[in-house]
């Protein structure tokens, strides 16, 4: 493992690279009860154009799955390379799930595919859960997904085409999706034999559990103000296209393009527990430090859903266009993904992308 000087973060906190070389790293989900030996999985990462990752508790890297995609990427990046193999999680039983663009004839669209495997490190046997989700291979696709109390939570954007769908119950766009985890609907919906469990959302990026109030919290980017942080209540609407306002939390005036959120547990102390901390990626392609984004931010929420506290936690301060995207709290500290590394993103001849853990001192 490595430090890196051009990660700023607080004098008690250490930062260590802890795998390098990949594809465009994405989003992380770690084993719920990893197996004792060294070379069992730790976590797993989606690479945006077609792969998954499994990273042993020795760090060696294997490919769990690839050629995901049934499409070429164009590599427009910022622009239409900006969408694939997004979401992941995994189940108590091993099962990973992950979610990613498909194309059917000349149209785009979602679906989350769940992956068996006896070892943790190949998958063996691949399911759709669900799919035929319409979308476009620009932006705002299915996105994070997460699992609680047995059933399948997934994170759907508009389309960023026609936002009016968020608003249509009989369209899955612009939604919080819950199911069984076999795809099929629970009987304890908001809305009898409906997939939608929360509705008005634009392009809901990150998804992560509370334990202290058992509900879901998500990150919502706007279209160029009024990126949020918003509680999911079931049934409840969001606003969007309307607004970005209703029924958040917290929201940004101007873009930082938060993507990843998670809740601390024991592992910074004290001192840290049930804070927020959220990605902020800021623009898709930006050599060097900005305002807007490259970090991540600290955020107290107290019962009333008020945010008392808000900070930066680690900021990028180099001159490349690394930034963080994906991040998650495995047992010892918080990983995040750096989506391209120092050396930046031309087409698939640069595998720049890192994984960083960030441990308390």
């Amino acid at each position: 493992m490595t430090e890196n000087k051009n990660w700023q973060l607080r004098d008690s906190f250490k930062i260590e690279k802890v795998v390098s070389g990949l594809l465009l790293p994405v989003n992380l989900a770690f084993v719920r009860y990893p197996k004792p030996q060294k070379s069992a999985p730790f976590f797993y990462v989606t690479e945006l154009y077609g792969s998954i990752k499994v990273i042993t508790q020795e760090l060696n890297v294997f490919t769990f799955a690839d050629n995901l995609l049934n499409y070429e990427p164009n590599y427009m990046m910022p622009g239409t390379g900006e969408s694939g193999v997004i979401g992941i999680v995994v189940h108590e039983n091993g099962d990973v799930f992950a979610s990613m663009l498909y194309k059917e004839g000349e149209s785009f669209k979602n679906k989350v595919v769940k992956f068996s495997t006896k070892d943790g490190l190949k998958a063996e046997k691949v399911e759709t859960i669900i799919d035929n989700i319409p979308s476009i291979n620009a932006a705002h696709q299915v996105q994070a997904l997460t699992i609680h109390d047995g059933k399948l939570y997934v994170n759907v954007g508009d389309g960023m085409i026609n936002p009016d769908v968020a608003q249509d119950d009989n369209d899955l766009r612009g939604k919080i999706l819950r199911m069984n985890l076999d795809g099929s609907i629970p009987s304890d919906n908001p809305t009898p034999g409906s997939y939608i469990y929360a509705k008005g959302l634009r392009n809901p990026f990150g998804a992560a559990w509370r334990k202290s109030d058992n509900h879901l919290y998500i990150s919502d980017n706007g279209p160029a103000v009024d990126d949020r942080i918003a509680k999911i209540i079931p049934g409840e609407n969001y606003g969007w296209p309307q607004s970005m306002r209703a029924n958040s939390i917290f929201f940004w005036w101007y873009t930082h393009a938060p993507t990843a959120i998670d809740f601390t547990g024991d592992q910074f102390g004290p001192d840290y527990k049930d804070h927020l901390f959220v990605a902020l990626f800021g623009h898709a392609y930006h050599e060097g430090r900005t305002d807007k984004g490259k970090k991540i931010v600290e955020m107290v929420i107290d019962k009333r859903d008020n945010v008392t506290y808000l900070n930066d936690f680690v900021v990028y301060s180099g001159q490349g266009p690394a930034s963080v995207c994906g991040l998650a709290f495995g047992p010892d500290g918080l990983y995040f993904t750096d989506l391209h590394g120092e050396v930046g993103f031309k087409k698939a001849e640069k595998s720049g992308g890192n994984i960083w853990k960030i441990t308390k001192i």
